[in-house]
């Protein structure tokens, strides 16, 4: 074989390797409904508006989540009191709340970025298959 077609195998072995972790590690990912009106995808404040959340570790998972899911990019820990802010969320942001959120529904990594754990995936999932029927603003 050639240089040239070993790597191009590789390539492929990785990105095959890369979907599987990605299967086997978030199947809630596979079914998370990506939420879209009319081929605009919804916001976060969108999304959140009208919702009673028990605390503000769970508004924490679903601005990683909504993030993660929805935008398919990880949010930096220093991001998510802006994204806070942005969502308008009610409660006052407090870095408490991080911190208890972490590594139940959200991991931290070395690099300051922010994931869903498999519990913080499972909430979300459920946060948003139990989204509200009336979805428009009165």
């Amino acid at each position: 074989m050639k240089d040239n077609q070993l790597e191009q195998i590789l390539i492929q072995l990785t990105d095959h390797e890369t979907r599987l972790k990605r299967l086997e590690g978030g199947a809630s990912h596979a079914v998370a409904p990506r939420v879209a009106t009319g081929g605009k995808q919804k916001t976060l404040r969108e999304i959140i508006k009208g919702r009673k959340f028990k605390n503000g570790q769970e508004q924490i998972a679903v601005i990683v989540g909504y993030h993660e899911v929805m935008l398919n990019q990880p949010i930096q820990k220093d991001q998510i009191k802006e994204e806070w802010t942005r969502a308008k969320i009610t409660n006052k942001f407090s870095a408490e709340f991080v911190a208890r959120a972490k590594d139940t529904l959200i991991r931290v990594h070395p690099d300051d970025t922010c994931d869903l754990t498999q519990t913080g995936e499972e909430f979300l999932d459920r946060f948003l298959s139990n989204e509200p029927a009336d979805a428009t603003s009165k």
